[in-house]
């Protein structure tokens, strides 16, 4: 079909009207925080920008039902090759279009190179794959030579500046009569050398933008959109310039988008799936302004500054009151430092468990009546489009507080559901025969609890319960959850209170020493797949991110024991005891599921995602990606040292911190997932605005220094918790990047073990939903899970592969993360054989 002939006009243009076309990629919603920087103030993000992807409609259903109301076109990058038309889908034919229209069209890494490809450019794999590494770009020609009066891509640009580079293929050469080079790689990039696996310069001169001569179609090889990148926000703006003048001619279809052309937006449609299974209807208001029927919380704190013990308040507290308790909840924050301790039990009269498998699309709920039994009280087919995290989230809808009988609790959790969402909750094609595995997410709902703020002075112990009278559900079952007179609810208030002053005036037995040394038990994990099998792995994924299908893949194992038996709550307890003795963890948990014989022991390092309110109107959502560690020497004791050799460790330890702040590999593995987060985050943001107040910190502890990036967004209005935590998983630490072609990869790669390759709880999250409104999540590392029937402990580790990765080095970090948990489990086992348990 021919393109349409435009006819002129002296109008105002008003607000550009783009196409952004995603090619499956983990940064393209990075370019429409771009793009929306450039609209004029009040325009919405939803009325004036369109995203799809590549494959989404027809090449008809694009070039006849969207294109005659577009302005301008934007081709992100993505995995693969634009020769596959798998990897570019029908972005081929809309270059082609654009360039009859005169529609203009700027392409971005992959869009860039599908350019040259349409126009003969040869496109072909670089000496050297560049990923997640800042590079210097000198522009080499001026556009004003081509088309007379046009603005220029690069106005306002400086001749040399830095960019990030994510690419394996690039632009080779191009045919001089239609295509003009704008910029080239200047200076070096970071190679490893395969002779001594060692990283070294190595000089890069790759074609890093064109443009065709007479048309306004641009390309460029980096990426503008990513946070290290330098004028990005300018190029993009430089862009809109450039369609304002080939369009302020264009007659317009329509003087505004149809809206019947809007819905076929991403995120438009995104939208609406949301709301059309969210328990406050799909007219967009708040999620948490149209529920009703909710729950009411009563809430008494106390003072615990009597405590004498030592320093594990949390501890020695959670072991007194639920150290016994046949179904134990206990999100700790074990470290020093450490903010709050959520001690609970599933099994209470207004607590039931929630479970889902993937595959089977039906929701289990079941209400815990003893140590080692359940009773089934529902069962919930998913039906058409609903997924468990819709579901999900229209019981979190139904279960919040109304309004608080007392002073609500300066705390992020107060009740709620607590539980995990396993890896394999992104896949909904990888269901599993195996029968012994834990569900793929259960959460339970806690009626009642005790947190204990560890950052107040002195701290305090929070004692709350949910109370649900006139409460209103969609579900029978729900009903049946927290305390249904408030008279009951108090009461159980009053025991805990005192109870927990009793514990105060009880005598603190001495701490006992738990030391490495102590630590006699020769247990032994054996790994899913072997070192040479592992190291195989890393090459096969090398020559992946070689061959430009990934960035970045993050490879993992799981290390299995089937000695340590864990029968019950108290034994698993224990084996979390000596784990967090161990490897105390900020965002440490157990949970035990003795109907099922199995549990999780945290220790875990990294927040995945928290969910919190500036005020009475802004919802927030913030995420802490952890990439970059290195172990710190030994702090010699003041006392038996000279004042010469403690500055000497000073200067060491500053050392060590800076040289991994510059390390290259580990720069580019943070700065992957950074940009990786935006992108989930962009999904989800009001006004697609994602803030990146801390980039690549430094964050020391006691025994290790880590390189921590901070990603903040203010949550769209009609964002429930489950939504925010549903767009961003799984952890993109955990996965790598692109997301989807990534977790594609790893499943082939994994399941090649002989074992499934299934991840299970570990590279999930673990966390919260509070009934307030707040959620927490950790990412699950460092991780023990007890399975078929409390005989095996599965301990996951892993780590990111780039282009730069060392396969021997991969493997010893491998071992290192194991060796987090390990001394732990050897512990328990040891004090299992004595018949001795941690109290």
């Amino acid at each position: 079909m021919p393109a349409p002939t435009f006819t002129s006009s002296s109008a105002s243009l008003g607000p550009l009207r783009t196409l952004l076309v995603d090619n499956y990629d983990s940064y393209t919603l990075n370019l429409l925080q771009l793009l929306v920087q450039q609209l004029p103030a009040g325009s919405s993000v939803l009325d004036n920008i369109i995203v799809i992807r590549n494959d989404q409609y027809s090449w008809t259903t694009v070039r006849d039902f969207i294109l005659p109301h577009i302005d301008s076109v934007v081709i992100s990058p993505g995995p693969g090759s634009p020769d596959r038309k798998d990897d570019f889908g029908m972005c081929d034919d809309l270059i082609r279009y654009a360039h009859m229209a005169g529609l203009p069209a700027l392409g971005v890494c992959l869009g860039h190179q599908g350019i040259a490809a349409a126009f003969g450019g040869n496109v072909q794999q670089c000496a050297v794959p560049v990923h997640g590494q800042t590079s210097r770009v000198q522009l080499v020609a001026t556009e004003q030579e081509t088309v007379t009066g046009e603005p220029g891509l690069f106005d306002g640009v400086p001749n040399l500046f830095k960019v990030v580079r994510y690419h394996s293929l690039a632009v080779s050469d191009i045919p001089n009569e239609q295509l003009l080079v704008l910029a080239r790689a200047a200076g070096t990039v970071k190679a490893l050398d395969p002779a001594t696996n060692q990283i070294i310069d190595v000089e890069s001169r790759e074609i890093m933008a064109l443009r065709h001569r007479t048309q306004p179609l641009f390309g460029v090889q980096f990426h503008p959109e990513s946070i290290c990148s330098e004028y990005g926000a300018r190029i993009l703006q430089n862009f809109g310039a450039i369609s304002r003048h080939h369009r302020n001619g264009v007659i317009r279809a329509k003087p505004t988008l149809p809206a019947d052309v809007l819905s076929l937006s991403l995120l438009a449609q995104d939208n609406r799936m949301w709301q059309r299974h969210s328990f406050n209807g799909d007219d967009g208001t708040s999620v948490y302004q149209k529920v009703g029927g909710m729950m009411r919380l009563v809430c008494e704190a106390v003072d615990l500054s009597e405590y004498t013990g030592d320093d594990d308040i949390g501890g020695d507290l959670f072991g007194y009151l639920y150290g016994n308790d046949p179904a134990p909840i206990w999100l700790d924050s074990a470290s020093t430092g450490g903010g709050m301790s959520v001690m609970a039990s599933a099994q209470t009269t207004g607590s039931l468990t929630v479970r889902y498998s993937v595959g089977e699309r039906r929701v289990k709920v079941v209400r815990l009546t003893s140590a080692n039994s359940s009773v089934l009280v529902g069962d919930d087919a998913l039906s058409g489009d609903e997924t468990f995290w819709t579901w999900m989230q229209a019981i979190v809808d139904q279960t919040r507080i109304s309004e608080s009988s007392t002073e609500p609790p300066q705390c992020s959790f107060q009740c709620g559901w607590v539980g995990y969402f396993g890896y394999e909750m992104s896949q909904a094609d990888n269901a599993s025969d195996c029968e012994d595995r834990l569900p793929d997410a259960q959460l339970t709902f806690v009626d009642r609890c005790v947190v204990v703020d560890h950052k107040s002075k002195p701290p305090r112990a929070f004692v709350m319960a949910l109370v649900a009278d006139n409460y209103q559900s969609s579900q029978s079952w729900m009903s049946e959850l927290g305390f249904h007179c408030p008279n009951d609810a108090s009461a159980w208030i009053s025991r805990q209170i005192s109870s927990i002053r009793l514990w105060l005036t009880l005598p603190r037995p001495k701490p006992k020493s738990v030391s490495k040394a102590a630590v006699s038990s020769a247990v032994t994990m054996e790994p899913d797949i072997s070192r040479d099998d592992y190291v195989a792995a890393i090459a096969r994924a090398k020559q992946w991110i070689a061959q430009g299908e990934s960035y970045e893949i993050c490879l993992t194992t799981q290390f299995r024991h089937s000695g340590a038996t864990v029968r019950s709550a108290r034994e698993m307890l224990a084996l979390y005891k000596c784990m967090r003795r161990h490897n105390p963890a900020p965002y440490g948990a157990l949970l035990w599921l003795g109907d099922i014989g199995a549990g999780v022991a945290s220790c875990s390092p990294e927040r995945f995602l928290c969910t919190f309110q500036k005020d009475t109107r802004e919802r927030w959502v913030e995420m802490k990606p952890i990439k970059g560690t290195c172990r710190r020497l030994p702090r010699p004791d003041a006392r038996l040292c000279s004042p010469s050799d403690l500055e000497k460790w000073e200067r060491d330890d500053e050392q060590r911190a800076r040289q991994l702040q510059q390390d290259a590999k580990e720069r580019a593995e943070n700065l992957m997932i950074v940009d990786l987060i935006r992108h989930d985050l962009n999904s989800i943001a009001h006004n697609a605005n994602v803030q990146v107040p801390q980039l690549m910190a430094i964050e020391s502890y006691a025994s290790v220094h880590q390189m921590v990036t901070t990603v903040r967004a203010q949550l769209r209005s009609s964002v429930g918790d489950v939504a925010a935590l549903a767009h961003c998983f799984p952890p993109g630490s955990m996965t790598g990047a692109p997301k989807l072609r990534t977790v594609r990869l790893l499943k082939e790669l994994e399941a090649a073990n002989g074992k499934g390759g299934r991840r299970g709880v570990y590279s999930g999250c673990l966390g919260f939903f509070s009934a307030h409104g707040q959620a927490d999540w950790s990412v699950v590392i460092r991780t023990a899970v007890v399975d078929q029937g409390g005989s095996r402990v599965s301990v996951g580790a892993g780590g990111a592969l780039t282009i730069l990765s060392d396969p021997s080095a991969e493997w010893a970090e491998v071992e290192t993360k194991l060796q987090s948990v390990l001394p732990g489990i050897r512990q328990y086992c040891d004090d299992r054989q004595k018949g001795v348990f941690i109290d």
